[in-house]
């Protein structure tokens, strides 16, 4: 599988909220209850906390998902803490993108400085809470029915992954 990155820039624009804007849709995934303009992928090249934002492109050089690296809080005393998101065309996931994407995400962190990422899944993403899981990642708590969707009552799943550092 060949992927490449691409540092989220303008010609990224409508893919990345088109593809977000699918799991608003169609999913508990992405936890907008309405599709989002076109502005709002402004909010994924922020200079306000976003420490990294790629398009994920595969060897058709088509954009195939996206992920971001965030402060958690955006508050200076959390500046070890790292929140990550990614979203894939559906017809992308199970084809080796999320590991690759989520190597690429884990790199960027420890050479900020970062020594722990979070994510937060809803609870019937069970296949993303899989993923995460074989990943390295730890649950560490939820709230159950704390939100809705699609006339359904949601909860969330926090995991955490602790990074380490490269050895020299």
């Amino acid at each position: 599988m060949d992927i490449r990155f691409e540092h989220l820039s303008e010609i990224h624009r409508k893919p990345v909220i088109d593809i977000f804007n699918y799991y608003v849709e169609n999913s508990s995934a992405a936890y907008r209850g309405e599709k989002v303009d076109y502005q709002f992928f402004d909010n994924f090249i922020s200079d306000d906390g976003v420490i990294s934002s790629y398009a994920v492109l595969d060897n058709k050089n088509d954009v195939v998902g996206f992920c971001t690296l965030e402060f958690y809080k955006n508050v200076s005393t959390f500046r070890t803490l790292g929140d990550v998101m990614y979203f894939f065309k559906p017809e992308a996931t199970g084809k080796g993108f999320g590991k690759a994407v989520l190597q690429k995400l884990e790199t960027d962190a420890v050479k900020k400085g970062i020594n722990k990422i979070v994510v937060d899944i809803s609870d019937e993403n069970t296949g993303s809470i899989e993923f995460h899981t074989k990943n390295g990642f730890h649950e560490y708590g939820r709230l159950k029915d704390c939100w809705e969707k699609h006339g359904r009552k949601l909860g969330i799943v926090f995991m955490e992954k602790v990074l380490n550092p490269p050895h020299e």
